[in-house]
């Protein structure tokens, strides 16, 4: 258990394991409060008791904020605060966030990327795929991509079924076997978590392979002769398109 910064991927990853309320020992006047999550039978119930209660100074009432009217009525940069979370593979997501909004503004100008390039999208279906935690990805969906959400869950499905991680060898051996000589990956290319594909060049087709001088952080092209110097585990999408 640690505290980390509240964005709309924790809220969502939060309200899918059946919390629906923050609460805070901070006040409403704060500007850096700390949060808990917790599950409330009744939300509004549960806030009437709270301001039948009342207080002589309104300032000095303890904050709350209900997750569903969070996700929908408060973007992601003026979400404020820490929350104490029950943490595994979600703050290295929220890490990656972090890391790859510096460079693509996605959270701060959402409105500029569309499904079909959208990192934020790429980082938490990387997640769902590696975890196991569909719930979270199709949540994302839902809210910023709706006429995708079909798609996407037979996609999500299907991948599970197939996807398989293979250590250094059996990459080689796998890549040799199907004559496999080009992968793209979804994530950087350089991290051990990205998910590749297998990319079939067209005789007429040019590319451009990023490496590290390059600025892409996400569908990034390289030969798998090189990609097999560089680390130990693969995670692959056998499909071929």
């Amino acid at each position: 258990m640690k505290f980390i910064p509240l964005t709309h991927a924790v809220l969502l990853d939060l309200q899918l394991r059946g919390y629906n309320i923050l609460t805070s020992k901070n006040t409403v006047d704060d500007e850096n409060p700390t949060w808990y999550p917790i599950t409330v039978p009744d939300i509004w119930e549960y806030l009437l008791q709270l301001d039948c209660k009342g207080s002589i100074v309104p300032l000095q009432e303890p904050a709350i904020l209900v997750i569903a009217d969070a996700l929908k009525d408060i973007v992601e940069e003026e979400l404020q605060g820490e929350v104490f979370i029950e943490i595994d593979h979600l703050e290295e997501l929220e890490d990656k966030i972090q890391f790859y909004g510096k460079q693509y503004k996605f959270i701060s100008n959402p409105e500029n990327y569309v499904f079909s390039f959208d990192p934020k999208r790429v980082l938490i279906r990387n997640y769902a795929l590696r975890t196991g935690n569909h719930l979270l990805y199709l949540a994302y969906i839902d809210v910023n991509y709706p006429t995708h959400i079909i798609d996407e869950m037979r996609d999500l499905e299907d991948l599970t079924r197939s996807l398989i991680c293979l250590d250094q060898e059996q990459a080689r051996e796998w890549f040799s076997k199907h004559d496999v000589t080009m992968v793209q990956s979804d994530i950087s290319i350089f991290d051990m978590d990205a998910i590749l594909t297998i990319f079939l060049l067209r005789t007429d087709q040019q590319i451009t392979i990023p490496l590290e001088e390059k600025d892409e952080l996400v569908y990034n092209l390289m030969h798998t002769d090189d990609l097999l110097q560089l680390r130990d585990l693969f995670w692959i999408d056998p499909r071929m398109a």
